[in-house]
């Protein structure tokens, strides 16, 4: 019997440490740019650890079975039980992986999970047959005995822990003090500070520090100073698609890095790329893991400082991607009883900031361009700021009637302490000289839902409490500061706004606007035109081949703004125009959503009435539309091409601007 238990717990710590292996190889692969690989040595102890324990329990069942059987010797126990634990571990991976890289995580279908399961039986055929070959042919024979197994064990642990942890090489984080030439043009050009504030919604964000929920005066006097944009949507709910179109200034469906699985393409053109490529001294401080060297988010920095949070057992950012140790952490959550520091979740707005003033500090006289992301809105809330208590639901349990109100008093918070730390810093760039000669971008990624549709938190929809976002613009030399735009505008126009601001010329599969091109003063002029007469025009306005006469608070110079979502099983499309916003949903979301919805939202700016199937011309105008700015994004898609198109689609692609 205890031959047995030994046989097995040696056969599954060898077996669980080599789909370990697997798993973090297939980690680093799917990286952009992988700045460590400490995931092997990870891999190789948690996963062998896991395959110990549960070889032990095989091992308990073969010695069971062994009094009961004859012909189940050594070679045999070793096998089935280093197949038992091999098979179950890479089972659960492998359905989790494609999952998440080719259902949208909304489960295998029943083919799927045949295919799998078929897979999974030929390969236990075969080691059926090939193990018991090389435990007794090869120097594999050891692992046969006690010895021998943690012999091979260790030499494996060494070999991954060489590669793990060997010195040597550049520093991953790059450089903040590049050797490079900046030339008298480029000196006149301004410095760039990108702020994006993870999960921050536009209805907390106003002009006057007293006007929205919480009070927040160092965003309303950035908003004095600057151009602040009252309509300004994101094209996604989620940090890595919607990140990925403002530094790419692309739709989802155009740069791909829109599904759980997915990383930026290097085809993607960013803002740092071009940047940097003048003469900018880049640097980039992701808060999250979505917007890493992980998913390949490094390009055109000079420096790329990740800001990850204090993990288990000292985990690096590859590591925290294994999924054994995703489930290792969420036991020690509910083991300790305890509500996690602030720390261990994300680095609040305080250390933030405080690595900033570091990297500004570096430049001194040169041009640089930072991009700094604030996760302190995002759930989980804490407070007081930075404190212990916090509130955390999955997305499938939210918080009851009774805790709602204290949800959103913590949301209001963690806003109002972002607010109370930018202001600092904001007096630190003045008190520095660097304020009049930098344009300050300050956005977020997307907003949060609070119940207004029935969810909440993000991620799962494309209702405008998660599209809608504030956006900031503050120009140098204070450039049309105070000044309020009613139009609305997207954050995949930011990129082309900075650019311009640089004298950049913008790449070609940009698919944003210049926030301040000729469009910009024209339209200022005519809402003060209307609002000095006291009701405002009904303009006639060209939408594809056909005018369309607006409504009032409609603007000629809105844009037109695209959204889409593929995550958790939800997928969806939107087009906000001339007044209207459609929605398209699949019907089998885990979220329940309408397949179609259309909201009157120059009337109805709450999306509560869905006027789908009775506004048949204005639902099919916005339906094909949307069909023809998916298209049009697919049809310049990166990473691998984009798709196949006929005349038709050419020729709408020309008339949406997206080819000359």
């Amino acid at each position: 019997m205890l031959r047995k238990v030994l046989l097995g717990a040696s056969a599954g710590a060898l077996a669980g440490s080599g789909v370990g292996l697997g798993e973090a190889l297939w980690v680093l692969a799917a990286s952009g740019a992988p700045s460590e690989y400490v995931a092997l040595f990870y891999a190789v102890v948690l996963y062998g650890v896991l395959g110990l324990l549960l070889g032990l329990v095989v091992g308990l069942v073969l010695g069971i079975l062994g009094r009961l059987l004859s012909g189940l010797d050594d070679v045999r126990s070793w096998t089935l039980a280093a197949l038992a634990v091999g098979l179950v571990l890479c089972l659960i991976i492998v359905h989790e992986v494609v999952e998440e890289a080719i259902y949208l995580e909304r489960g295998l279908t029943t083919g799927a999970e045949v295919a799998i399961g078929l897979a999974a039986c030929a390969a236990g055929l075969s080691g059926l047959w090939l193990l018991p070959i090389l435990v007794t042919r090869t120097p594999l024979k050891i692992v046969l005995q006690p010895k021998g197994t943690v012999a091979a064990w260790a030499a494996l642990a060494l070999l991954a822990a060489v590669f793990s942890f060997a010195p040597g090489g550049p520093d991953p984080e790059g450089t903040m003090t590049p050797l490079r030439h900046q030339d008298e043009g480029l000196m006149a050009s301004p410095n760039v500070l990108l702020i994006v504030v993870d999960s921050l919604r536009a209805d907390h964000v106003r002009p006057s520090p007293e006007e929205g929920p919480v009070s927040t005066p160092a965003l309303a006097a950035l908003a004095q100073e600057g151009v602040f944009f009252e309509q300004a949507y994101a094209p996604a709910s989620w940090t890595r698609s919607s990140t990925a179109s403002l530094l790419t200034s692309m739709l989802p469906s155009s740069h791909k890095a829109d599904r759980a699985a997915s990383s930026l393409s290097d085809e993607a053109i960013t803002l740092a790329e071009v940047l940097q490529e003048r003469g900018w001294v880049t640097g980039g401080m992701p808060n999250s893991l979505h917007v890493t060297r992980s998913y390949n988010f490094q390009q055109g920095y000079d420096w790329f400082h990740y800001l990850e949070p204090a993990t288990l057992f000292g985990a690096t950012e590859s590591a925290t991607r294994l999924r054994v140790y995703r489930v290792l952490a969420r036991i020690r959550e509910r083991l300790e009883g305890r509500s996690p520091l602030v720390f261990e979740c994300y680095q609040p707005a305080v250390a933030v900031l405080d690595r900033a003033r570091q990297f500004l500090r570096a430049q001194g006289a040169g041009r640089w361009f930072l991009h700094v992301h604030m996760m302190d809105p995002h759930e989980p809330y804490f407070e007081p700021f930075p404190g212990t208590r916090v509130v955390r639901r999955e997305r499938d349990a939210p918080p009851s009637a009774a805790e709602q109100e204290q949800v959103r008093g913590l949301y209001g918070g963690e806003v109002a302490a972002v607010d109370q730390e930018l202001g600092l810093f904001f007096r630190w760039l003045v008190e520095e000289g660097l304020w009049d000669d930098t344009l300050v971008v300050l956005t977020s990624d997307h907003g949060e839902e609070f119940g207004e549709h029935g969810g909440w938190w993000h991620g799962e929809t494309l209702y405008d409490e998660v599209l809608h976002v504030p956006l900031i613009v503050k120009r140098q030399q204070g450039w049309s500061a105070g000044t309020m735009v009613p139009w609305q505008v997207r954050l995949i126009d930011v990129a082309p706004t900075v650019a311009a601001a640089g004298g950049v010329e913008v790449p070609e599969d940009w698919q944003g606007e210049d926030l301040f091109d000729a469009s910009f003063e024209a339209g200022l002029l005519r809402v003060a035109r209307e609002r000095q007469r006291g009701t405002p025009d009904a303009p006639v306005v060209q939408s594809g081949d056909r005018p369309v006469h607006t409504e009032p608070g409609v603007h000629p110079e809105g844009r037109v703004v695209v959204a889409e979502q593929a995550r958790g099983g939800n997928v969806l499309s939107a087009i906000r125009s001339d007044g209207w916003k459609y929605v398209r949903a699949d019907p089998d979301g885990p979220r329940g959503l309408e397949p179609e919805e259309l909201f009157h939202v120059s009337v109805d700016d709450s999306e509560r009435t869905n006027l789908a199937g009775g506004a048949g011309e204005m639902q099919a105008r916005l339906d094909q539309q949307l069909r023809d700015q998916l298209n049009a994004a697919r049809g310049i898609a990166v990473g691998g091409g984009g798709a196949a198109l006929d005349d038709a689609s050419i020729e709408r692609m020309r008339a949406l601007g997206y080819v000359d």
